[in-house]
C-alpha cells in the first residue's frame, strides 16, 4: 500500500463530493470491484488511486463503454499491468467497436434527418399550392 502514501485520505462523504457523485454509485463500483478503498478501521478510506479509477470509469462511460466492459478492462489492468500490450490492444479494440457503433448511429440519424427535411419540404410545397 505504499502507492497510497501521501495521497489524500477521504471518507466516503468527502470522496463523493470531490467526484460529484453519490454514495450509491461509489458502493456500486465497489461491488463491481472497480474501486478498492482501504478499510483500516470501521470507515473505508479513499485515496488518489480511487479518485483516478473513478475518473477513468466515468471517462470510459462517457465514451459509451458499458460497466461490464470497464470491469473487464480493469481486471486486465490488474492482472497484466497498466501499460501491458494486452490491455492496450483490448482498450483499442473496445474503442474501435464503439467508434463503429457511433458511425452506424450517425448514419441512421442522417437518414432520419434527410427524411424529415423531405417531409418538411413536401408540406411547405403543399401549403404554398393551397394559397
Amino acid at each position: 500500500m505504499s502507492s497510497r502514501k501521501g495521497a489524500a485520505k477521504m471518507k466516503i462523504g468527502e470522496f463523493v463530493k470531490v467526484c460529484g457523485t453519490t454514495k450509491d454509485t461509489v458502493r456500486h463500483y465497489e461491488d463491481l470491484a472497480l474501486i478498492h478503498p482501504i478499510k483500516p478501521s470501521f470507515y473505508k478510506i479513499y485515496g488518489q488511486r480511487e479518485l483516478d479509477d473513478f475518473r477513468t470509469i466515468k471517462e470510459m462511460q462517457s465514451l459509451g463503454l458499458s460497466l461490464k466492459t470497464v470491469k473487464k478492462l480493469f481486471e486486465m489492468k490488474s492482472e497484466n499491468g497498466c501499460g501491458s500490450q494486452m490491455l492496450i490492444d483490448h482498450v483499442s479494440k473496445e474503442l474501435l467497436i464503439q467508434q463503429a457503433a457511433l458511425e452506424a448511429e450517425e448514419t441512421k440519424i442522417r437518414k432520419k434527418r434527410k427524411a424529415i427535411e423531405t417531409l418538411i419540404a413536401g408540406i411547405q410545397q403543399m401549403n404554398n399550392q393551397n394559397f
